[in-house]
């Protein structure tokens, strides 16, 4: 209705001030509905917002530009949405474009079936006998091609630009009009759209690890800041610089800081030594980073990454998840198929598994607030060894706990990942009444649901060793049936009280 007390549809409740939106729930089709704010403070709430507002809900209409993908908030957003960035490395993809045309498409076919939704490729490369080399005669015909079988896939692409840059380009000029060129290729009209194949690329990277790919020092630095200026000024898409040699948070910091930049691409910690293997899991979490633009695992561990190596489906898949809770809307599968090419993507340890991800998680995710879990606002408190909101690398001999519990909350939602879970489970107490499901993230299937009122505890048994559990804060909705399931005992007793 158009007042802002009659006839609600949905409520944001409050919405914290670092957000300058709030992504809605399931709205009915062909409505139409009317949309209120106030401001709230120390003091208390101001009036609402005037009458009149209003907006239509119609999931037939045809938007009238390309599906460009951009940034909001923290999430990526294309024309139906927002969505979560499930990327795997593909370097030698315009190699195999222009040499091996049969066996990019298996491979493209492969990953589009596993639901990722793009691939991340180099523009140029000298590797010795697998070289990407921009003087081929006819490169900007195979990096064009590239672009179109990936999207005629569902998927987009990540043009990393400079690799290798010290030996095949060597000169500003150079890479300059090299910047030039990408420019123009994803400009470039093709039948379908005239107004060039923008919409093809969910990001530019200026480099891969710039420090060793002809960007090194403060120089360096500058260089890539400047170039990320250029391409930001020259088109619609996410422009990212690269990940910095140091990957401390003053490291990122120091490159990505006031920069121009959309994202920034960082590689993080491959200690699979450090707290059970769990470690590359969680690192990203750390990047809540004043200035600087929302973060993606660009290049994390996998199976036979350089430094470590990680062929564990459940730490691989629930790194992608970690991410995107903690912020981060992009998340890359990293692993040797993707590097040189000399495997196959079905040879890969995990690379099935992120498949019912994003049947789980919302596509907004990366936009929630997020919590470490044990700060007042995490839905729950984790007991290690019977010690509330400990972790078990804090408590020596523990036997029972987590790695860690992150998590996320929007209005009365929330999604946690207890990771790590020891041999005789984790107990969770509830901070706030609750339902929720359990899911095990590499079946996808739902291995437990429960009803607790604050205060109320249950034990997760180690399982798949990670799950997803993902919930309504009921003190805030009424719980209907269908919301949760009737018949688990649990639920009828949390309904009972």
């Amino acid at each position: 209705a158009n007042q802002p007390d009659a006839a609600i549809a949905w409520d944001s409740f409050a919405v914290n001030s670092d957000r300058s939106y709030a992504w809605t729930g399931p709205l009915a089709d062909r409505a139409t509905y009317y949309v209120f704010a106030r401001l709230g403070a120390g003091g208390g709430w101001g009036p609402w917002s005037a009458a009149g507002r209003w907006f239509r809900v119609d999931t037939s209409a045809t938007p009238s530009s390309p599906d460009r993908v951009k940034v909001s908030g923290h999430s990526l957003q294309q024309n139906s949405g927002p969505f979560l960035g499930l990327g795997a490395t593909y370097m030698s993809a315009l190699r195999f474009c222009r040499n091996d045309r049969n066996r990019l498409i298996s491979d493209l076919d492969f990953l589009s079936s596993k639901k990722f939704n793009y691939i991340r490729i180099l523009s140029m490369v000298s590797w010795s006998g697998m070289e990407i080399l921009p003087s081929w005669p006819d490169y900007d015909q195979q990096l064009r091609d590239l672009l179109d079988l990936a999207c005629a896939r569902g998927m987009r692409t990540e043009i990393t630009i400079f690799a290798d840059a010290q030996i095949g380009m060597p000169s500003k000029a150079a890479r300059q009009a090299h910047l030039d060129r990408i420019l123009s290729i994803i400009k470039s009209p093709d039948a379908a759209n005239p107004s060039g194949r923008e919409h093809k690329v969910i990001l530019l990277e200026v480099a891969n690890e710039a420090w060793q790919n002809g960007f090194p020092d403060a120089q360096g630095i500058a260089d890539l800041r400047e170039f990320g200026q250029y391409l930001g000024a020259r088109t619609t898409v996410p422009v990212a610089l690269s990940s910095p040699s140091d990957t401390t948070d003053a490291g990122i910091v120091q490159m990505y800081a006031g920069s121009a930049a959309d994202i920034a691409t960082v590689h993080f910690s491959r200690e699979c030594n450090v707290d059970g293997g769990w470690k590359p899991v969680y690192d990203c979490y750390r990047t809540a980073l004043a200035g600087v633009p929302p973060v993606s695992s660009n290049e994390p561990i996998g199976p036979g990454s350089s430094v470590c190596s990680d062929t564990d489906p459940i730490r691989l898949v629930m790194a992608a998840a970690v991410a995107w809770t903690a912020n981060l809307p992009m998340y890359v599968f990293h692993c040797r198929a993707g590097i040189q090419g000399i495997e196959r993507f079905e040879s890969q340890a995990a690379v099935s598994g992120y498949i019912h991800l994003s049947d789980i998680l919302p596509g907004d995710l990366a936009s929630w607030v997020r919590n470490d879990g044990k700060e007042a606002s995490a839905p729950f408190t984790t007991y290690c060894n019977g010690q509330p909101n400990k972790y078990y690398p804090e408590v020596s001999g523990a036997s029972t706990g987590v790695a860690r519990h992150t998590g996320a909350a929007q209005s009365d939602e929330f999604v946690t990942l207890p990771i790590g879970v020891l041999s005789a489970g984790v107990e969770l107490e509830a901070r706030r009444p609750m339902v929720f499901d359990v899911y095990d993230p590499l079946t996808g299937t739902s291995v437990a649901k429960r009803g607790l009122g604050a205060g109320q505890h249950f034990t997760l048994a180690q399982g798949p060793r990670a799950y997803i559990i993902r919930g309504v804060f009921t003190d805030r909705r009424p719980v209907t049936e269908a919301s949760v399931d009737l018949g688990d005992p649990d639920v009828s007793e949390c309904l009972t009280l």
